[in-house]
């Protein structure tokens, strides 16, 4: 077998000599010939060019990844913090009185940017005739958090109006009180979370040319939390040795549910893509609102606690759920290049319009009846809604086979 196998290699080599001396210039000729590749006077030269990329479009399959850098509509919430002299007692209305919080939108530690991702993932028949898609996206949950903290000099106070007269009043955090005067803080925190998938079925209109385009009908899901703390403690002075606490807390949950038709195309230009979407869902909202609150009221001999905090009574405390028809629209471009035939980079925007969901500090009543039991009960349940958006850039990465 070693003889064998030791034959055929230098029969191999001998082989390769004799072919590369015939390859090797011979004394009587030229060391160059020029070769022409024409056929004729008229031939033209032969070019050979790199085959044609296939765009993802005639793809069967397709999924992407992106990167997302959004902002969303800030929340709203009403004056809950004044200061003012103690003879005004940080009663809205009054020459010196000064809002400290509220009154504003409430601007996410972030500036109001949110970053996350979205996932699509496309199949398409091998006919063109109908495809599925599946779509999510994710946002990073965000926050807002304020605090303000007097020794008792600074009066600090949660203003409300009482139900009873109408007139304005206030519940002292830091000042002067009818026990005595008070140190206080204050702290008021807000959190987001934003998150969403849909599945559409694809129907290609357009399949053949530059220009490509398909119908889309499918369901969408969306949900938002929302949620507002309001936390507050103080000690009567000077032995502080009596601790007055009182927090509210509200939780907004909005699941929408709905069915959605939309336009999706895309335009090829050389290795250049334009693509661009647009949806419009129609269903309802299952809102869920959660109001707790407690005071407490502590010596060194006992500790109270009462299970409801000022703009949560007994009128507004518990677990609530309704139903309400809304509709959310989306649209996004992109623009993307395409890298070999299976991959391409793309960037591009989207807006994303949801009509009537609730926010949590919308949902604060400050308008108050100190006399429990008695008529009106205030503060309400006012399932306010408002139209809520969300904006932003992408940058993705996309894979078809």
């Amino acid at each position: 077998m070693r003889l064998a196998l030791l034959a055929g290699l230098t029969s191999a080599l001998l082989m390769g000599s004799s072919l590369s001396a015939q390859g090797q210039p011979s004394d009587d000729l030229p060391a160059s010939v020029p070769v022409s590749l024409d056929s004729g006077p008229c031939a033209d030269p032969v070019s050979i060019d790199p085959a044609p990329l296939v765009p993802c479009q005639e793809s069967q399959w397709s999924l992407s990844g992106e990167y997302l850098v959004w902002f969303l509509r800030q929340g709203h919430i009403p004056p809950l913090l004044t200061t003012s002299s103690y003879a005004s007692l940080g009663r809205l209305g009054q020459p010196d009185t000064q809002v400290l919080y509220g009154d504003q939108s409430l601007q996410t530690r972030h500036d109001d940017r949110f970053v996350g991702t979205r996932l699509t993932f496309d199949w398409l028949n091998a006919e063109q005739t109908w495809g599925l898609e599946a779509r999510a996206f994710f946002l990073e949950r965000d926050s807002t958090h304020f605090k303000a903290v007097s020794n008792g000099s600074t009066l600090l106070a949660i203003p409300y109006y009482d139900a009873r007269d109408g007139s304005s009043t206030s519940a002292i955090i830091a000042g002067p009180t009818a026990a005595g005067i008070r140190d206080g803080a204050f702290v008021g925190y807000s959190r987001i979370e934003l998150f969403g998938e849909e599945g559409n079925v694809v129907i290609p209109l357009q399949t053949q040319g530059a220009l490509r385009w398909g119908m889309l009908l499918g369901a969408r899901f969306l949900q938002m939390r929302d949620r507002f703390d309001l936390t507050a403690a103080g000690h009567l002075l000077p032995e502080r040795a009596i601790l007055y606490g009182l927090d509210d807390h509200l939780r907004v949950h909005n699941g929408f549910y709905g069915g959605q038709v939309g336009l999706k195309s895309e335009y090829t230009l050389g290795r250049w893509l334009f693509n661009a979407r647009g949806t419009v869902a129609l269903g309802a909202d299952d809102q869920l609102v959660r109001a707790y609150g407690d005071r407490i009221y502590h010596t060194p001999q006992a500790r109270t606690v009462t299970p409801y905090g000022l703009l949560v009574e007994p009128s507004n405390a518990g677990k609530f759920r309704r139903t309400a028809v809304d509709m959310v629209s989306e649209v996004g471009v992109n623009m993307g290049y395409q890298l070999t035939h299976h991959v391409s980079l793309f960037a591009g925007y989207t807006f994303l319009y949801w009509n009537n969901p609730l926010r949590a500090g919308d949902q604060i009543d400050t308008t108050i009846n100190p006399g429990a039991g008695t008529p009106p009960a205030r503060p309400a349940r006012p399932y306010k809604s408002e139209p809520f958006w969300a904006q932003g850039i992408n940058l993705g990465l996309n894979l078809c086979w």
